[in-house]
């Protein structure tokens, strides 16, 4: 009955319009705007005149990546405006090198001029050495006494020469250091030169444009050009690291205590390089880097790594210490009053609200609230964001105190909306609806952000994503929900009237599902609920009930029958929409607030609920049907309340799952695992006013029949029942099992039928009074005479009519000897068992023709049972048990 099927693409639906509108309309697509306020969101019109774009700057239609497409116009600004900012950046970056690398050449060469010495013979040194020994050999000549002391092999050849390895050394490192800086510099030129053909030759038609600069951008990426540039100053870094090493050996070999402090230095600025090189690889947010962490950083694996971004805090953290550096260094008035409006979305934590007080945020936003006027433009809007962010600075209380207090005053009545209608809301009604509680306002934030990111996520990771006006739509009302609650539950009654329009472009859009008029795929109409729960949750609060009943009818009739070329919507979409309405109408056990709540707390709760399926979808699949359920029992528990007529009450029985956690064993989340039983004891007292009243024969369609056996079935029968008429009811359920059939779709109705006759087979506390209350109701609906009819049809034990026959005569023989043994039988309610006594007005007749008819119905009731071996229901064993033994005669009391 409850299914979906997915057809072809209808009409675009146009959103708060009606779908039927003639061509010649102007045209408006709803779109998917992710953070826009509930008071801009809306459709995005094409209209120039509302656009502000001339008619002839749109293409033709399918010539949008033609030559003379506009779009290529917008590349060229865009690429202008990026190359020119990406190749000042670029020759910045050279210009330093360039002179860095000339003065670091000129060093170095003055250098390299003295140490080149050390590396050939110097003749002046050999001169000198030669003239030392010429002297030594005079002075050996003038001292000896005979020239036989003088030893001719004194007299030596100079030794051929070879440099020591410390000057080789302290060369190589000083030579590589000049030429380094030289290429570096060369190098520096030639990306100077490469720079400028990027830039230049923009001249043309804008594809030309397009076409030329594309290529060449493509060119720098593939050819790593950028990587080159960011390189070239770590080869500058490199020669002067080793020229400082060079330096510092030749001064140790000059003189050690000289060469220390160079020494220290250079070791010192190789430890800052290496850190400044290493730390950014680990914390994104260091501020120390070199040319090569950014080199490193643009690897892919780094590139990716989004760990390696360590935030200091929590978005919201970041964010406000965000605003309290622009609240405190800001010269521009309108920067100011925006980020002092954007604290009203702030989450109220003592550290943060200390921080903006320090900037001084809260004197200033009182002073903007003093001074606002109420004639300014957009008063209503400045003054709730300033009142919002005042509210941030108000102390956190130190213990959490109960929001049961009512929702409205005295003076304030509750705010209606007629479902369906439009909301002229005044524009001077800035007044708060109510108090919100920071959590809730938390908990609607973050359920906001993770939609959204759902939503993004979903609409661009595959191709199951159909970008249809439809689905868009739907898509756009389930991400911006969460804000148009926010602003409902908290601000005037304009908000409530932008909440109400959203519901009803909801339900429309449904609508128009189900007339085939529009096409939605299975996840666009499951955030489509997700918002319209939403939505409901903040219109519920101080609801009328027949106003908020009709809000969720209005979703059922959509999932109801449907008619010929209809698709119904399924059933299961309607889970948190239903849970969301018993939740705002009755305080069920499990919430953490005590007793009794508040319509705000009411709606928190919901709103929990919604963001805990939201997060875990898969949960969400188990308590469908109880959700539904509990929607569909909450209506069924005040039908008068809520205004509801026969025709709703049927859709609601038609949508009761009558088999959801026979168990209980499932809970709904918020709720606690022993709610079951008050779910369903909840409509008890209701159904009993209905198998009263009758509703005019409402209860002889077999689905609300089955509804109400089934609410009757999990309700325990004991003390807590004794309120309840449990002859009339007792009635009503034998008949329901002598109209249900026992077979098929249906079947089930009769089981629940006879689990409930055998709870009250069960049932210890029968009194005189009920047996004469039951004796009443069998009479006024003629069971008897039904009984007495089923218990002697011919049929066969293969025929479906055997289980009537069967029950009929167990149910008979049960009565006539509860009759029989309450003593009873002579009182005048038990004149409806005259089909079995006939027209006998004697008493003691009577007594004598009911006892026959007892054993007869006993003895065929036993050989019914024993030449029957079906597998029945267990309630006809119990009578079978309940039998006299054969043979015997039960004595009258």
């Amino acid at each position: 009955m409850f299914t979906q099927s997915h057809g072809g693409v209808g009409p675009t639906p146009i959103m708060g319009t009606q779908r039927n509108k003639s061509k010649s309309s102007t045209r408006q697509v709803p779109i998917l705007n992710h953070g826009m306020t509930p008071g801009m969101a809306g459709t995005l019109n094409v209209d120039p005149k509302v656009n502000g774009i001339a008619q002839e700057e749109f293409d033709e239609y399918g010539a949008e990546l033609r030559k003379d497409a506009r779009v290529w116009k917008a590349y060229v600004k865009e690429a202008d405006k990026f190359d020119m900012e990406q190749v000042d950046g670029w020759n910045r970056s050279l210009d330093v090198t360039l002179i860095f690398a000339a003065l670091f050449t000129a060093i170095c060469t003055a250098f390299v001029i003295e140490s080149s010495k050390s590396l050939k013979v110097d003749a002046t040194e050999t001169s000198a050495r030669r003239l030392d020994q010429m002297t030594s050999i005079l002075l050996v000549i003038a001292n000896a006494s005979s020239p036989q002391e003088l030893n001719s092999t004194q007299i030596l050849s100079p030794e051929p020469f070879s440099p020591r390895p410390m000057d080789l050394c302290i060369n190589v490192l000083w030579f590589f250091s000049l030429i380094l800086s030289a290429a570096v510099s060369l190098v520096a030129m030639l990306a100077k030169e490469w720079c400028y053909l990027f830039i230049s030759g923009r001249i043309g038609d804008p594809w030309s444009q397009t076409k030329r600069r594309q290529q060449r951008w493509e060119g720098i990426e593939n050819w790593r050009m950028e990587q080159v540039i960011m390189i070239l100053p770590s080869f500058i870094h490199l020669a002067f690291l080793s020229f400082a090493a060079g330096l510092c050996i030749y001064l140790g070999d000059l003189n050690w205590i000289v060469a220390v402090p160079a020494a220290v230095v250079t070791f010192g600025l190789t430890l800052v390089y290496v850190a400044s090189t290493l730390l950014p690889l680990f914390n994104r947010t260091c501020p120390y880097s070199t040319s090569i962490s950014r080199l490193i950083r643009l690897l892919p694996r780094f590139k990716n790594d989004k760990n390696s971004g360590n935030d200091d805090g929590s978005p919201d953290s970041i964010s406000v210490r965000a605003l309290a550096w622009l609240i405190g260094t800001s010269e521009d008035p309108k920067s100011t009053d925006t980020a002092l409006q954007a604290i009203a979305g702030a989450d109220p934590n003592d550290a943060d609200r200390q921080l903006l007080k320090d900037s001084g945020a809260d004197k200033m936003i009182l002073r903007r609230l003093i001074g606002l006027e109420s004639y300014s433009r957009n008063y209503d809007m400045v003054l709730d964001l300033y009142t919002r962010a005042q509210s941030f600075f108000q102390p956190s209380p130190a213990v959490t105190t109960p929001r049961n207090e009512p929702s409205t005053s005295i003076k304030e009545k509750p705010i209606q909306v007629i479902p369906g209608s439009k909301v002229e809301a005044k524009e001077s009604t800035g007044t708060p609806r109510k108090s919100l509680n920071r959590e809730l306002q938390k908990k609607l934030r973050d359920l906001r952000d993770t939609i959204e990111e759902k939503i993004t996520t979903y609409a661009t990771s595959g191709s199951a994503f159909l970008p249809s006006a439809d689905n868009i739509q739907a898509l756009r009302i389930g991400s911006t929900a969460a804000s148009y609650c926010l602003r409902s539950l908290q601000n005037s009654t304009q908000a409530l009237g932008q909440t109400q329009e959203q519901f009803d472009s909801a339900v429309e859009l449904l609508e128009s599902y189900r007339e085939g008029e529009a096409h939605l795929n299975t996840r666009e109409i499951q955030y489509l609920m997700t918002g319209a729960a939403m939505l409901l949750s903040s219109l519920l609060v101080d609801c009328p009930p027949d106003m908020g009943a009709q809000y969720v009818m209005r979703l059922l009739r959509i999932a109801g029958r449907a008619g010929d070329g209809q698709k119904p919507l399924r059933l299961e979409y309607l889970r948190l929409p239903m849970v969301v309405y018993a939740l705002s109408r009755y305080d069920y056990p499990g919430w953490t607030q005590p007793h009794p709540l508040s319509s705000i707390s009411r709606a928190e709760r919901a709103i929990e609920m919604i963001a805990h399926y939201v997060l875990d979808p898969k949960d969400l699949k188990k308590v469908t049907s109880i959700m539904i359920n509990l929607g569909l029992l909450e209506l069924l528990s005040s039908p008068e309340e809520c205004k509801l007529d026969d025709d709703d009450i049927e859709a609601i029985a038609e949508a009761f799952d009558p088999v959801a956690d026979d168990n209980g064993q499932v809970r709904i989340h918020t709720l606690s695992t022993n709610s079951h039983a008050e779910i369903y004891s909840r409509p008890l007292k209701t159904m009993t006013t209905m198998i009263l009243n009758e509703r005019q024969g409402l209860l002889s369609g077999n689905a609300v029949a089955i509804a109400c056996l089934t609410v009757l079935n999990r309700t325990r029968v004991d003390d807590s029942t004794a309120a309840i008429p449990l002859g009339q009811v007792y009635a009503f359920v034998t008949e329901c099992v002598l109209n249900l059939p026992p077979l098929g779709s249906e079947a089930y109705g009769q089981n629940v039928a006879l689990d409930l006759m055998q709870k009250f087979h069960d049932y210890p506390n029968w009194t005189q009074d009920l047996f004469l209350d039951l004796a009443r109701s069998l009479g006024g609906r003629d069971i008897i005479a039904k009984l007495k009819a089923a218990s002697e049809a011919e049929v066969t034990n293969d025929n479906q009519g055997f289980v009537f026959k069967l029950f009929a005569t167990g149910q008979a023989w049960f009565l006539i000897n509860l009759a029989i043994m309450s003593e009873t039988a002579d009182h005048d309610d038990w004149k409806c068992l005259k089909p079995f006594t006939g027209d006998e007005s004697s008493s003691e007749l009577v007594m004598r023709r009911l006892g026959e008819q007892r054993n007869a119905l006993a003895e065929r009731y036993r050989k019914m049972c024993e030449d029957d071996y079906t597998r029945r229901h267990n309630y006809f064993e119990i009578l079978y048990h309940s039998l006299p033994q054969a043979g015997t005669i039960p004595s009258s009391p």
